[in-house]
């Protein structure tokens, strides 16, 4: 009886003929075929496949077009069987329970309960309790106390009865959030006493005490609530392609998007070609559909959702992480004595020209070198004068009498000299050079006055106009405000600040300021050519007001005005932007909160910022042993977890001396216990990293053929392993039975780098089974 690959080789042969070529990969449940043609009927071989199927029902078919020699296809097809779908693995459920303590039911306490059930998740099982010193609490979410797993525990979280009542003694992490940081300190260091293995996560903004605590206490880890949120208040109101900056390990970052116009030399490229080595794509919102075979099925992901093959079209959004290189000199070796000599000879005309050009640039430099060179002549005169006409007298005390007359001592010089024959004419000489040299001290006396003056009037001048188009106008100089500020003087933006505090104006003198009533000194800020206003004021509803006459005072400008508004009542912001289209409502509580809840997930929070309204962390994580990252490759933790990863530091050197960190480390570098990996990531990801709850992987099969030369053979199975994480051995026997199949579990975009390089090595068919 024929087997099931005659049959289709068979009937490939009456339906194709001899131009084309074909692999069949017949499996348990699956049959695969490989085509290999310059023209191909796609029509013809898609009702061909169908009727086979259909006649067949085993399983899945799966028909690839390809190109001859090149490893992916550009066509496929496929037909299966309706099946249940399998249920996914819940890795991490913890049915015990993680117990978290929050002591402070202000905003920001609020809004850490919320994100940490949000950082939860449905698979992971956590307490959460909260401490209060006031009964009356004023809820600024609805239903959170559901979020409790039991009822608010009132009382002052300093004392050991209350948090003993709490349950610190099984506590995996407290949270002092209170808008005290005093209590927030002495609340951990009472909690470190009664539990030496919680963790601890503490609000306060004193960094060096922050930093003696952690190595006192260990395991603590101090946020500032107002410091995260600022870089998004003041990157929302450039509105312009940069997203984010920050350091890591003095190494600067920016987060960018570059729109694809019809003029950039993106267009028609594939993405994978411009990952380069201090740039990543990490995110794109492309404007068109492509059908490709390396398709992710998590297109709802901020991260690692396209294609690797993608070709970028006018329209696509692309967003990149850059490494800003940062260029220095190379150290120029000390030159030998005789030729610096040399070179400062050749450069004394230079220095001359450029001396008597800053002489001559000012008059009073110009008077005062004059009197210099003019004094200096009168004491050499007088001096000469002295010493040839005065008998037994030396040139030591010529000199020192002629400078004595050259400061005004007329009295001092002759007094000394009245038993000395003089002549008359000498006397007078002595006495013009006394007067000269009066006039000249009394002349730069009054010029330094009048700089002095001059100098405490310009300190004391008016601030700088306002700037009258493309300028951000910053509302309020509460703390985000101040470091709104700072952040965009960074990017040197022109500003222009709106105060109604008069304290406020002794801060950034340098800098237009509005002093008054907000609403009615906004206008006046030139509000129909500014780029955007960032509203930070405490007042909620100020900052509501001052949005609403700023877009009704800009309405017949092309493009609506930029509107960064900041809110505390979370429930507004989608009102707002129903009311505001366009506007930016941020929640500076809600946007700490996160990097609080990862936090008291182990996780140190290096900052944050925002991507298409999502709030984005940069997580810092050292792996331990057992832990969801151990064993992993970077690749595996990128694409599984979606994250973006930008700093990896070995625990230990590599062979051959390399450096043991790299900036957007490369995926195939495989993480051990005490190595430190820095990401970009969501709550979503930060929360399957915890879990250990990775995207599904895909299931290909891989055929290599005969290798190109005998050294090649072994390069195969190196970048097998390198770049999949198949055990060596594995890798090694695979390759000794070349030409071959092997079956894959991998991500996308493994696949793709596993096929373009192994495709210079020997022939490579790779497709999905799945």
């Amino acid at each position: 009886m024929a087997s099931l690959e005659d049959i289709v080789d068979r009937q490939l042969h009456q339906l194709l003929g001899s131009g084309a070529t074909w692999f069949i990969d017949v499996g348990d449940r699956h049959l695969s075929i490989w085509i290999e043609a310059t023209n191909l009927d796609l029509n013809r071989l898609a009702n061909w496949g169908k009727t086979f199927w259909q006649r067949w029902q085993r399983g899945s078919l799966q028909l690839f077009a390809a190109e001859p020699r090149q490893p992916f296809p550009y066509w496929w097809q496929f037909w299966s069987v309706a099946s249940a779908t399998p249920q996914a693995t819940q890795i991490g459920e913890n049915t015990a329970g993680d117990r978290f303590i929050v002591c402070g039911l202000g905003s920001l306490g609020q809004f850490c309960i919320q994100s940490l059930r949000r950082f939860a998740g449905e698979y992971l099982s956590i307490e959460i309790c909260a401490i209060e010193r006031r009964a009356n609490i004023e809820w600024e979410i609805p239903q959170l106390t559901e979020l409790l797993s039991e009822p608010v525990i009132i009382g002052d979280c300093r004392q050991e009865s209350v948090l003993k009542a709490a349950g610190i003694d099984r506590c995996r992490t407290l949270l002092a959030v209170t808008s005290d940081e005093a209590t927030n300190i002495a609340t951990a260091i009472v909690a470190r006493r009664l539990n030496p293995d919680v963790h601890l996560v503490v609000r306060s903004s004193r960094d060096n005490l922050n930093a003696l605590l952690e190595k006192k206490l260990g395991s603590f880890v101090a946020l500032n609530p107002t410091e995260l949120p600022a870089p998004a208040f003041a990157l929302a109101a450039l509105e312009e392609n940069i997203l984010a900056a920050f350091t890591i390990e003095g190494q600067q970052f920016r987060v960018f998007q570059q729109p694809v116009t019809a003029d950039s030399p993106l267009v028609g490229t594939p993405a994978h070609r411009w990952q380069r080595r201090h740039q990543r794509l990490i995110s794109i919102r492309s404007c068109h559909s492509q059908s490709s075979i390396f398709q992710p099925t998590r297109p709802h992901r901020l991260f690692n959702h396209w294609p690797p093959d993608l070709l970028f079209e006018v329209g696509d959004r692309p967003i990149w992480i850059e490494r800003v290189e940062v260029v220095k000199s190379l150290p120029v070796p000390d030159p030998h004595p005789i030729q610096r000599l040399i070179q400062q000879g050749r450069q004394l005309p230079e220095q001359a020209e450029q001396f008597w050009q800053w002489i001559h640039s000012d008059r009073s430099r110009e008077l005062i070198f004059n009197g210099l060179w003019i004094g200096s002549g009168l004491w050499l005169l007088t001096a000469i004068l002295l010493r040839y006409n005065v008998p037994e007298l030396t040139w030591q005390k010529a000199f020192a009498a002629g400078f004595i007359l050259l400061l005004g001592g007329f009295g001092d010089v002759f007094g000394g000299l009245e038993n000395d024959p003089i002549p008359p004419w000498l006397l007078v000489v002595c006495i013009l050079v006394a007067i000269v040299s009066l006039l000249f001290i009394v002349g730069v006396l009054g010029l330094l006055a009048e700089k002095l003056l001059q100098a405490r009037f310009e300190f004391l001048k008016k601030r700088p106009p306002l700037p009258t188009a493309d300028h951000v106008i910053v509302v309020g100089l509460d703390r985000i405000g101040q470091q709104v500020v700072q952040i965009l003087r960074a990017f040197r933006q022109p500003l222009v600040i709106l105060v109604d505090n008069p304290e406020q104006t002794q801060l950034f003198e340098d800098l237009p300021m509005l002093l008054g009533n907000i609403p009615e000194k906004l206008p006046q800020a030139h509000l129909e050519t500014a780029k955007s206003v960032v509203l930070t004021t405490a007042d909620e509803m100020l900052n509501l007001e001052a949005a609403l006459i700023a877009r009704q005072a800009t309405e017949q400008r092309e493009s609506p005005i930029g509107l960064v508004i900041g809110i505390y009542d979370p429930t507004l912001t989608s009102d707002l932007r129903d009311l505001l289209p366009r506007a930016r409502p941020l929640c500076a509580y809600a946007l700490a909160a996160e990097a609080f809840a990862g936090a008291a997930f182990g996780e140190t929070m290096l900052g944050l910022f925002q991507i298409d309204q999502q709030t984005v962390l940069i997580a810092d994580y050292t792996v331990t042993a057992g832990d969801t990252l151990e064993g992993k490759l970077i690749g595996e933790v990128a694409y599984g977890y979606a994250v973006i990863p930008i700093f990896y530091n070995r625990h230990e050197h590599f062979l051959g001396g390399e450096t043991n960190y790299q900036f957007l480390p490369s995926d195939t570098l495989q993480l051990t216990v005490g190595d430190r990996l820095v990401v970009l990531a969501t709550i979503d990801g930060l929360r399957r990293i915890e879990q250990g709850k990775m995207a599904p992987r895909r299931l290909w099969r891989l055929w290599v053929g005969p290798p190109r030369n005998a050294e090649a053979a072994l390069e195969i199975g190196n970048l097998i392993t390198k770049i999949t994480g198949l055990p060596l051995p594995r890798s090694r026997a695979f390759i000794e039975q070349l030409p071959a199949t092997l079956t894959l579990e991998i991500y996308e975009p493994q696949a793709f780098r596993l096929g373009q390089q192994l495709q210079a090595l020997a022939p490579v068919r790779l497709f999905p089974l799945t």
